[in-house]
Parts: C-alpha cells; structure tokens; sequence
C-alpha cells in the first residue's frame, strides 16, 4: 500500500512531460523502472511492477470517477487525486498510434510540446 505522501511523490514523477512522451511509446517498462529509481531516491522503495500497478488503478480509479460526473448531474464523486490525475490525463489523447499523438485539442499541443 503506497502513503499519501507516497502517491503525491509517485504522481509528481510521473507527471513529468518526459516520462508521459516516453510511456506513450515502446519502453513504458524501461520508463516504469526510472520512476521505480526516481522513487527510492526520494525514500521509497517499489519495484518497477507495483509502481506500473499502482498507476493503472489509479488511471482506472480516474477514468471511472471522470465518467460517472460526466453522465451524473448531481450525484458527483470527489476523490483526493482526480485534480492532480485529471491535470496529468484530462486533456490526453484518447489513443495514441504509432505515429504518435493524435492531437485533440490546444491543451494536447501545450502537453506534448507542440508549436501549432
């Protein structure tokens, strides 16, 4: 189970623009394993493995409780990383080929660095 604190360090690392290029290509492992080491040298100690498991339930934990508020009116559910994760995947590209983004928006430009 990764602490608050944890989660905030693990969010901040992935958030970086150069991580999220480099997960959106081949070598997300590779990538996985960097955070893992980015990770220990903030006091943290997780493998490659629980670090890629904890962004995919966060990611779902997202996706669910961003389509849930966008079909409910009143009903919203709140979640203490939706900012920060909405901040990193709110204006990400649905899918992404293999030749890269598929730009949806100005936010997507700004992501990826992108002068339109």
């Amino acid at each position: 189970i990764f602490s608050n604190t944890e989660v905030q360090t693990f969010l901040s690392l992935t958030a970086e623009e150069r991580i999220q290029r480099e997960f959106d290509g081949a070598k997300r492992n590779e990538k996985m394993q960097e955070v893992a080491q980015l990770l220990a040298a903030h006091g943290y100690l997780r493998t490659y493995k629980q670090c890629r498991d904890k962004l995919k339930e966060l990611k779902s934990d997202y996706r669910s409780i961003k389509d849930h508020n966008s079909r409910s009116g009143s009903n919203r559910r709140s979640w203490k990383w939706f900012d920060q994760m909405d901040a990193i995947y709110g204006g990400r590209p649905t899918s992404i080929g293999r030749e890269g983004a598929l730009f949806v928006g100005e936010h997507d430009r700004r992501w990826y660095g992108v002068l339109c």
